[in-house]
């Protein structure tokens, strides 16, 4: 989706990025551990993970389809989309393959082409004000985390693999708002289940308490935003996001609509060198 067609909810889109710091709980033997035993390992964990460079060592394909509808639940708009994604000089790329179920026209591939050979030569790519403003938004902090109460409620097994359950939600209903993202941020709680062996996050899932309005009400009104992230296990210590799905409701000036998106990756292959060492 574009930034027009966003409008004021392309900021939400990266809110997964809030809560993507979880995704290195460490398990324990106790059989209750507290929030506060788990995310003692988290800046070890999540430091070893950022030096991986994961996604750069698979290939795999990826699928995506956006779906928009009325205020009487008629579908308006709808998009899909395939991709393959593989390394060029040690970064991720995702060539577009196919388009509403239609092999890409010779202008479309002619572009992906264009694309591909300028990352082969170095360039990165562009990114939007916008995006680069949405990132610095959601830089994770622990003024962030402070937002949040959190209690890890047990363990479930998930694909046959445990992992400790942590429940959160606002601190109060009167935290600080210094920008759009924080009134979202504020109304936000979920859950996360935490692999037990490996420290990582497997699933994710939440939700808005209640609506939030941008900007006094005039530019928009989010009534619903639930999101479901999951991660699968590839290989030992190698862990990939498989599915992310979202149902946003709620107006946009003087427009009702609801935008439901689900994006799912299958089919990985190592094609780099795996990691030498690990953090336990």
């Amino acid at each position: 989706m574009t930034n027009e067609r966003s409008g004021a909810w392309g900021g939400q889109w990266t809110l997964v990025i809030l809560l993507s710091a979880l995704s290195s709980f460490a398990a324990t033997n106790e059989p209750s551990p507290t929030f506060e035993q788990l995310a003692s390992n988290v800046v070890a964990r999540s430091k070893w993970e950022r030096t991986q460079n994961t996604t750069a060592q698979f290939t795999f394909g990826k699928t995506r389809a956006l779906e928009e509808f009325d205020s009487k639940g008629k579908l308006e708009d709808s998009k899909r989309s395939r991709q393959e994604w593989f390394p060029i000089n040690g970064v991720p790329f995702a060539r577009l393959v196919e388009k509403n179920g239609k092999p890409l026209t010779d202008k479309e591939r002619k572009a992906e082409e264009e694309r591909e050979a300028a990352v082969r030569a170095g360039k990165k790519p562009a990114r939007s004000p916008e995006a680069t403003k949405r990132d610095k938004e959601w830089q994770f902090t622990d003024e962030m985390l402070a937002r949040y109460t959190f209690k890890v409620t047990g363990q479930e097994l998930l694909r046959g693999r445990p992992t400790w359950v942590v429940e959160f939600s606002p601190r109060s209903k009167d935290l600080p708002v210094k920008n759009v993202a924080d009134r979202v941020a504020n109304k936000v709680a979920g859950k996360v289940w935490v692999d037990a062996e490996d420290w990582e996050l497997a699933r994710m899932k939440f939700w808005l308490t209640e609506e939030v309005t941008l900007i006094g009400g005039i530019v928009g009104v989010l009534r619903k935003f639930e999101l479901l992230l999951e991660r699968v296990r590839v290989e030992p210590n190698a862990w990939l996001p498989k599915v992310v799905d979202f149902d946003m409701a709620g107006r946009e000036l003087l427009t009702n609509k609801r935008i439901h998106y689900r994006e799912e990756a299958k089919d990985f292959k190592r094609v780099g060198p795996a990691p030498a060492a690990t953090v336990k």
